[in-house]
């Protein structure tokens, strides 16, 4: 079991408070080249990396994950000029941060990354891949190689690095990946050919919806999804079925991201599935699809609902339609109890043109929420306009 003296030390270690020489002694500030690539950073040099993959092996688990989530997200010191920041608060760590999210310049540096993406805890395998992953085409030529390694953990967290880095050049070797013999390779290797977002991809997405594996089977619907090509829509559906509730979300939110109104039959029969996350999916699904003039009679219904999660997701989506035969339910739904769902039905009502709109609009100016009371009155007066 980890102590609560190494987590301690690490944290200290992430941020450059302990172990300060490896931490915060190598890349500072850059503003050369980097600067046209969207990086205002110098990368880390080996020192700096090996102290942060010590760092992470030496800390929770949760902790481990939760700084790993962060790296390249908005790791960055721009902009940041410490308003809000606590008075004694040191900010010295800021340079050693921002170095760790920019892309590894330093060969030996990747050197190191590429040693990590065998080891053994799974949350510095992940933090090696994501760096490597935004070194983009730096880091080729380890990627190549891990690719080949006998090591499955290796040939995965690769394929998970090369889905950060989006490199094109790899799409052959990826979709050879799908073919794996391990599961989780193939798994991994079907979530990067979805971020390289290639039309090509499409088929052999589409022959990895019916994989035993369901890691397998989510990871192909999340990529059609990513290729937002109506072809996409008849091999998703199958998937709202799926034994497995999580695949059901993700096909619903797949289907969501192709936008294409062929998907409203399936989806609304998704509103009815025996789960809630899979039936507010599928009504956040149906606000996204273009050229959708009509609600399903499923969704207005679900403004009914007992589930106050299913009746605000139902709200939003039926004010993104914009269908006349909505109102009354919407209307309706003014007695909801929850702020946030009752902004949604009268956004939703502001939003649909029609004159049976005006009496809840009424209503809704006297509500005790102020919002909802400027929403009602900016939709009345656009009403008087026309």
């Amino acid at each position: 079991m980890r102590s609560t003296t190494a987590l301690v030390v690490a944290a200290l270690t992430v941020t450059g408070g302990a172990s300060a020489l490896a931490l915060a002694g190598g890349g500072g500030i850059s503003f050369g080249s980097d600067w046209d690539h969207g990086s205002h950073h110098a990368g880390p040099d080996s020192a700096r990396v090996e102290a942060f993959l010590g760092a992470l092996h030496a800390t929770a688990p949760m902790v481990c994950e939760m700084v790993t989530d962060q790296l390249g997200n908005f790791w960055s010191s721009e902009g940041d000029d410490g308003i809000g920041s606590l008075a004694d608060a040191s900010r010295n760590w800021e340079p050693a941060r921002d170095s760790l999210s920019s892309p590894v310049n330093d060969a030996a540096a990747r050197r190191r990354l590429a040693r990590a993406l065998g080891d053994e805890d799974p949350c510095v395998r992940r933090a090696a891949a994501k760096m490597l992953g935004r070194s983009g085409v730096l880091a080729a030529a380890a990627l190549h190689e891990a690719l080949r390694a006998s090591a499955p953990r290796v040939r995965e967290a690769a394929l998970l690095a090369l889905g950060h880095a989006e490199l094109p050049d790899f799409y052959d070797e990826i979709v050879s990946a799908t073919r794996d013999n391990d599961p989780a390779v193939v798994a991994m290797a079907t979530w990067a050919l979805g971020e390289l977002e290639r039309p090509a991809a499409i088929g052999r997405l589409g022959e990895l919806v019916s994989s035993r594996e369901v890691r397998v089977r989510r990871a192909a619907a999340w990529g059609i999804g990513q290729l937002e090509d109506p072809r996409g829509v008849a091999l998703v559906e199958p998937l709202l079925r799926d034994g497995d509730v999580t695949t059901r979300v993700v096909a619903a939110e797949a289907l969501g991201d192709i936008e294409s109104a062929t998907a409203a039959p399936a989806l609304a029969a998704a509103l009815k599935d025996t789960d809630l996350r899979v039936r507010c999916a599928a009504a956040r699904a149906l606000g996204e699809l273009d050229d959708l003039e009509r609600a399903p009679q499923e969704l207005i219904d679900a403004l009914g609902s007992g589930d106050l999660s299913l009746r605000h997701a139902a709200a939003e989506a039926l004010g993104e339609i914009h269908d006349v035969r909505a109102v009354g339910a919407l209307g309706k739904a003014l007695d909801e109890s929850d702020v946030e769902t009752r902004r949604a039905v009268v956004h939703a009502l502001a939003e649909i043109e029609d004159v049976s709109t005006v009496p809840y609009l009424l209503r809704a100016i006297k509500d005790s929420d102020p919002e909802i009371r400027k929403i009602a009155v900016e939709a009345l007066g656009d009403r008087k306009d026309k």
